[in-house]
């Protein structure tokens, strides 16, 4: 379901069940699927959520971008080389865009916590609330991050040797492993969320 696009919400919205089910201390956390439609409209509600916290990166994306074939069309006009120019504009607008992509992810404990309390998008939206999260349960937050990033962005990866397919697996293990450290993080939270 992860490969679908469109029907890869409801892995998402799968996630918050996950979420919630080691937050209320299930002993199995990983749900049966047998609530698809919901499982989809949660990760149509999330998507939503995490595409105005994505907004930033967005525009910063078109303006770089902009500024990019402004700059290419100006060194072409005069003395510069586009050869020589384009490769570090383009290296500039990466670097632009990688520091505002980090948003997103650096939030997304915060933001699943707060929707899977409440299952509404405006909740996901009070910034104030995900930054207090963030605030006084920093140490778990911190240790949340560090863990979901190493097994997502170099154990889950590791998949791809066994001929590309083990990547579907290990992908899937590591939103796995987000969901259940922050169900964690939100059983432990020391605000009321």
């Amino acid at each position: 379901i992860m490969m679908i696009p469109i029907f890869n919400f409801a892995a998402f919205g799968y996630l918050v069940r996950v979420i919630q089910n080691v937050k209320t201390g299930h002993d199995v956390p990983l749900p049966e699927w047998d609530s698809f439609g919901e499982y989809f409209m949660d990760g149509v509600k999330l998507f939503v959520g995490f595409l105005v916290y994505s907004l930033p990166v967005l525009l910063v994306a078109c303006v770089v971008v902009g500024a990019t074939i402004v700059l290419a069309g100006a060194a072409e006009n005069s003395n510069m080389n586009p050869d020589t120019v384009m490769p570090f504009l383009i290296l500039c607008m990466q670097c632009g865009i990688f520091i505002f992509a980090l948003i997103p992810m650096i939030f997304a404990p915060a933001i699943f916590i707060r929707f899977a309390e409440t299952g509404e998008i405006g909740a996901m939206l009070q910034f104030g609330k995900v930054f207090e999260i963030i605030q006084t349960n920093l140490t778990n937050y911190v240790i949340v991050l560090l863990l979901s990033g190493a097994v997502l962005y170099f154990i889950a990866p590791l998949g791809v040797i066994a001929c590309l397919i083990g990547a579907i697996f290990t992908q899937w293990w590591g939103y796995l492993v987000f969901a259940h450290l922050t169900g964690q993080l939100m059983k432990e939270a020391t605000v009321s969320i």
